[in-house]
């Protein structure tokens, strides 16, 4: 269980790099949306900090995709 947990964070994480990727934003503009540092969002981005529900629901929003998005898998 713990191991599909941390899985499931690390496709969270990589989506959240290509998502911000793609939309050519800095880190700090995407920790603008939910009120943390650009420091804290590299380290969302390399799975070594986990994002809560209610931050991945305003990063949704914010960077216009659905929650689904965050959760593609292309292993």
């Amino acid at each position: 269980m713990i191991e599909e947990q941390e899985r499931l964070n690390n496709i969270i994480a990589k989506n959240l790099a290509r998502i911000r990727a793609d939309k050519c934003l800095s880190l700090q503009s995407v920790g603008d949306f939910i009120g943390v540092s650009n420091q804290q969002i590299s380290l969302f981005e390399k799975g070594k900090n986990r994002i809560s529900a209610a931050q991945l629901y305003l990063l949704a929003q914010n960077l216009d995709v659905g929650l689904n998005e965050f959760f593609i898998s292309f292993e």
